[in-house]
């Protein structure tokens, strides 16, 4: 395997990772007993967004021979605790719940989590943006 293909290819883990496998409809009883499961509107909306930049660093590979490896790196880094929370925010809320002594304690200690992640996250973007556009000036 090439190196070229590593960005890709650790993107894939995290669409894989963010994918809402639940999606769909589960019949409960044969008839019209059929349940929407609570799959969130974060999980979609990520998982769309990590679809695109997947589809961005696959045509970055094409027409490149290498990504730089910092931004890579650190676009990966700082996108990495977004889609751990948009896809296990149950998991997120049960830890904080069962640390937090009351409900206001609870609401902040989730509310510190949501957004250090999504503030994380769209440092990540926009790092991985303005390399885009460097990278298209250079090319130019």
């Amino acid at each position: 395997m090439q190196k070229k293909y590593f960005p890709f290819l650790s993107f894939l883990l995290l669409l894989v990772i963010a994918t809402p496998f639940e999606s769909g409809f589960i019949i409960q009883n044969p008839g019209w007993n059929n349940m929407i499961p609570s799959t969130s509107y974060l999980e979609i909306i990520l998982w769309i967004l990590i679809t695109i930049i997947l589809f961005t660093y696959w045509r970055i590979i094409k027409k490149e021979k290498l990504i730089n490896l910092k931004v890579f790196l650190t676009h990966f880094i700082l996108s990495f605790p977004f889609v751990l929370y948009a896809r296990f925010n149950m998991f997120v809320r049960i830890t904080t719940s069962l640390n937090a002594k009351n409900i206001l304690e609870f609401i902040n200690l989730l509310n510190i989590v949501c957004y250090t992640s999504l503030i994380l996250f769209l440092l990540g973007q926009i790092i991985f943006i303005i390399y885009i556009i460097k990278r298209k000036k250079i090319m130019r």
